[in-house]
């Protein structure tokens, strides 16, 4: 077990914040297999987090699980980097946070005598937990007043149907998190402005894009037809669903990032850096600036600087896990009124990646850097994750679909409003305690890197028809270049070369599917339906 010395202070048992605990989308990561997560693992078991508690760990903020296992007595506490502690707190986008209750598999690594960490990141945990049960189901009843949202940005939505009840009592509005939906404890907090029989106003949390469910007193399903499109999340503060976690400036009305000596001291890394922390700052109005000096140190949040860095032997990153942002907060009371701001910031991406510095489209099993790095400076200015494809903030790098997008040399349009309106937050406020000062914007007239896109670039006639029944008919690309048809998880069901005038696919079940195709300049993606 690993033992908690005095120099950690007492335990404090708590809950992770709601922000903290959506993990399935926070790690920048390659999605591993089963067979890849047993290697990396000295035990797996089946069990339940019991307990969880942070504490100090010298002049650093750290938190253990306590996990039970389901087949017997035996307990492993699991040691994680982050977390909350007397009005402190530091956060790690790729840690496996988990409050008590969450149940399935965990892939450790450690002994009982030395103490346990999770093998793989946020992939170190698969859920075994139950969906609210279907029974009585109603998919045609309701109706969604947006089509689009962003997460913890402020947004009512309004649900329209019969048969919700007229109080809310136990009932209860829930969206997917990236992990499964809501539980109604979680779900029974969020800002309701209205529930009669047939309307619910409710604000939307940060969630993911999927369908919407109401679940009433009675314990009726609802479930919207269509889904709610989540286009950016904004991070909360901590302990509330429905505040921020503002931005204080370092004295100069923005925030100086240093660049750790590996990647300053190799031109082509260096390059990559400027240019897309250039475009950022361009399309954002941010406050970010890059030192001209290189720095020694490294992601060890509290040592006072900003950096952005490669792991090293020493402090490696988990394994599957390309990049990670580390935030660090504190909180000021004044009067009535407790204010959390976030101050030092770290990112780090995985050396053992091959990464492509340049732009365009990366080589064959290469990381994109500049993909990675917008990623991780999107979580620096405290957006989460979301699950639309060709979005800068969705969350897997090497494989379908981030690399397949022609805005991978600069932030998305969504991902860029979450950024903007984050930016708003952290310059706005009126709060004046603590020597916390907002943000200064940046105002810069500079001609983009890479001119930003919709989600799917038009290149000419697309394939039809749409919907489609046993052929897609494909309007001829110049070569090279291939067309590739996926499920919506982007599995590979066929292929076909530029030239190729149809695909057959009488064998497809009905379904939305995603068409792509790759030339050598440029990208095209189309989502089409086979009825």
């Amino acid at each position: 077990m690993l033992v908690i010395t005095a120099s950690m202070a007492q335990t404090t048992p708590h809950r992770f914040p709601l922000g903290y605990t959506l993990h399935a989308l926070h790690a920048d990561f390659v999605p591993l297999s089963t067979a890849q997560k047993e290697a990396l693992a000295d035990r797996v078991i089946e069990g339940e987090v019991v307990a969880t508690q942070s504490y100090w760990r010298g002049n650093r903020i750290a938190s253990s699980l306590i996990i039970a296992s389901a087949l017997n007595d035996e307990t492993f506490e699991v040691s994680l980097v982050g977390g909350a502690f007397d009005g402190m707190g530091a956060f790690c986008s790729g840690e496996m946070y988990l409050n008590a209750g969450a149940s399935g598999l965990f892939y450790l690594v450690g002994n009982h005598a030395t103490g346990w960490k999770p093998a793989c990141g946020v992939q170190s945990y698969e859920s075994l937990q139950r969906e609210v049960q279907t029974m009585g189901l109603q998919r045609n009843t309701i109706a969604l007043s947006l089509d689009w949202a962003a997460g913890n940005g402020m947004e009512m939505l309004t649900i329209t149907g019969t048969g919700f009840g007229s109080e809310q009592g136990n009932g209860f509005v829930t969206f997917e998190t990236g992990n499964g939906y809501y539980g109604a404890n979680e779900a029974a907090s969020f800002n309701y402005v209205i529930w009669t029989d047939s309307s619910i106003t409710v604000e939307v949390p940060q969630a993911q894009s999927n369908l919407v469910r109401v679940v009433t007193n009675e314990g009726a399903i609802h479930e919207s037809p269509d889904s709610l499109h989540i286009r950016y999340n904004l991070a909360s503060e901590p302990y509330s669903p429905y505040g921020y976690t503002h931005l204080n400036n370092q004295g100069n009305g923005g925030h100086l990032f240093h660049v750790n000596e590996a990647i300053f001291n190799e031109p082509d890394r260096l390059d990559a850096v400027t240019r897309t922390l250039s475009d950022f700052v361009c399309k954002t109005g941010v406050n970010f600036e890059l030192s001209d000096a290189p720095t020694e140190l490294g992601w060890d949040l509290g040592d006072g600087q900003n950096t952005i860095s490669f792991d090293s032997n020493e402090n490696p990153l988990s394994p599957g896990t390309v990049g990670y942002c580390h935030t660090l907060w504190w909180s000021c009371i004044l009067g009535d009124e407790t204010f959390y701001v976030v101050g030092e910031m770290d990112i780090v991406l995985n050396t053992s990646f091959d990464y492509d510095y340049g732009t365009g489209i990366p080589g064959e099993g290469q990381a994109k850097f500049a993909y990675v790095l917008m990623h991780e400076l999107g979580h620096a200015m405290r957006l989460g994750h979301v699950n639309e494809w060709g979005e800068s903030m969705y969350p897997s790098v090497t494989d379908w679909p981030s690399n397949n997008w022609s805005e991978r040399d600069t932030i998305s349009t969504h991902d860029r409003l979450g950024v903007s309106h984050a930016v708003e937050i952290a310059s706005t406020f009126a709060f004046n305690a603590c020597g916390i000062a907002p943000m200064e914007p940046l105002d810069i007239d500079c001609a983009p890197i890479v001119e930003i896109s919709g989600p799917a670039a038009d290149h000419g006639q697309p394939p039809h028809p749409n919907p489609f029944n046993n052929v897609i008919h494909l309007p001829n690309r110049l070569a090279p270049g291939r067309w590739t048809l996926m499920d919506i998880t982007g599995q590979i069901i066929q292929r076909a070369s530029a030239i190729e005038s149809d695909m057959f696919t009488g064998e497809l079940a009905p379904g939305c599917y995603l068409l792509l195709f790759e030339g050598r300049s440029s990208a095209e993606t189309y989502r089409v339906i086979k009825d």
